[in-house]
C-alpha cells in the first residue's frame, strides 16, 4: 500500500461531495445540511482560485485512489486540521497521510502547534487523534447539530 498526500484538483471535486453526502461521514464531521453539488463546487472553485488564503488542503491518495482529504485552516490565534478518510480505515493509512501533512504543513508554514476539533461522541476520530499525539486540551466547546446540543473537544499536537 503506497500512501501519498496531492493536491486536490477539480477532478476530485465530484468524490469530495459524494463524502459530503454520506449521512455517516456528516454525523462524523458535523455536515449539519449538506451542500448542493452546485454550493460545493462553488465553494471548491473559490478555494482553486485562490480566494480562500486560510485554507489549505490535500487529497489522500492510496495507491493511486482518492481515498480521503486532509485540510488545515489557519485564524490568527490557532492553526485547525481536519481529516476524513471515506475509506480504507484502522490500518495505518490515515495516520500515514496525517504524519505527511503534519511535516508539509511545519516546513511551509512554521507553525509551532496545530489543534484539531473532534465531536465528543466520535470516539474513533479522538482516539485516532490521541494515538497520534494530540492531547486534549480540556476545552470543550457545545454545537447545534441537527436540533442538539453537540460537544466539541479541542485537541492540539506540538509540531517542533
Amino acid at each position: 500500500m503506497e500512501v501519498s498526500i496531492e493536491d486536490i484538483n477539480s477532478s476530485d471535486v465530484e468524490v469530495l461531495h459524494e463524502w459530503e453526502m454520506d449521512e455517516k461521514l456528516q454525523v462524523q464531521t458535523g455536515v449539519d445540511v449538506p451542500r448542493t453539488y452546485e454550493q460545493f463546487l462553488k465553494a471548491y472553485e473559490a478555494y482553486f482560485n485562490g480566494e480562500k488564503p486560510n485554507l489549505f488542503m490535500k487529497a489522500v491518495v492510496l495507491d493511486g485512489r482518492l481515498i480521503g482529504k486532509l485540510e488545515l485552516f489557519r485564524t490568527p490565534e490557532r492553526n485547525f486540521i481536519g481529516m476524513v478518510i471515506a475509506e480504507k480505515r484502522n490500518c495505518g493509512v490515515g495516520t500515514e497521510a496525517l504524519q505527511l501533512f503534519l511535516e508539509e504543513i511545519y516546513i511551509l508554514f512554521g507553525m509551532d502547534n496545530v489543534f484539531a476539533e473532534v465531536y465528543e461522541d466520535n470516539q474513533g476520530s479522538l482516539r485516532f487523534f490521541e494515538k497520534n499525539g494530540f492531547v486534549p486540551t480540556g476545552e470543550v466547546t457545545e454545537e447545534w447539530f441537527r436540533g442538539k446540543i453537540r460537544p466539541l473537544v479541542t485537541l492540539k499536537k506540538e509540531l517542533k
